[in-house]
């Protein structure tokens, strides 16, 4: 009877386990939490290695890195709507919006063209000074992925998804400082032409050389003889010549 009494009482623990809801992992996650942390190396990895004079080609692989990271942390993070628009729901913010309007730019860029009594974006809008942006060194990078490691420490199966948004947006912010670094350097100081080779012989503040070239030849003299640019074979069109006048 005791045997019987526990062995009844086992079953009714197991029943009692099987009603309650337990917690399931869901499909998929364990991968890409297994190839967040992967690419989260890789980064770690890359950022580590960099040091302060390194040439801009040298960042491109950490943010094309730091950009995979992201994409991976986004997709587990809950989808989230920039411009508010159900078909553009990641696209370009418009900075110029009406009231009344949405924020999505595409779709109010559509508007104008069809409606001509709307309003069009402002020439005038205010611009931040120059020098006012923060700047993008290696020591702002490192810092921000030290927020990235923060924030990934204690990921999990088990972790909430506005956790893996929050990595998404810490992530996307190393991304955009890796992209900066990855830019070509402003060595000439032309607003045109940033990244222009320097003319040596050009004197200071006009070391841009496709500006340098430019003075020089409206310098030139008239008369002195040019090379003018190479025309394409299929843009070669020879004007029509007749034999004869037209009679009047």
């Amino acid at each position: 009877m005791a045997g019987q009494n526990s062995s009844q009482g086992g079953q009714a623990g197991q029943g009692g386990d099987r009603g309650k809801k337990g917690y399931s992992v869901p499909t998929g996650l364990p991968y890409a939490l297994q190839e967040l942390r992967s690419r989260l190396g890789s980064a770690s990895d890359l950022v580590k290695e960099m040091y302060d004079g390194a040439h801009p080609a040298e960042y491109e692989p950490v943010a094309d890195s730091l950009y995979g990271a992201y994409r991976t942390a986004s997709d587990l993070a809950p989808a989230r709507n920039v411009t508010g628009c159900t078909d553009h729901p990641d696209g370009a913010v418009d900075p110029a919006a009406p009231d009344g309007w949405g924020r999505c730019l595409l779709c109010n860029h559509r508007r104008r063209l069809t409606e001509r009594s709307a309003p069009s974006p402002a020439d005038d809008l205010p611009r931040l000074p120059d020098g006012s942006a923060p700047r993008a060194t290696l020591a702002a990078l490192k810092s921000q992925f030290d927020l990235v490691n923060e924030r990934s420490f204690d990921l999990g199966t088990s972790s909430k998804p506005e956790e893996f948004a929050t990595l998404a947006q810490a992530l996307h912010h190393a991304f955009l400082l890796a992209r900066e670094l990855s830019r070509p350097r402003n060595a000439s100081g032309c607003a045109q032409h940033p990244g222009a080779p320097v003319d040596p012989d050009a004197p200071p503040g006009e070391e841009c050389i496709f500006c340098a070239g430019r003075r020089r030849q409206a310098q030139r003299a008239q008369g002195t003889p040019q090379m003018l640019p190479r025309v394409a074979r299929g843009d070669r069109r020879m004007p029509l010549r007749r034999r004869f006048e037209r009679p009047l």
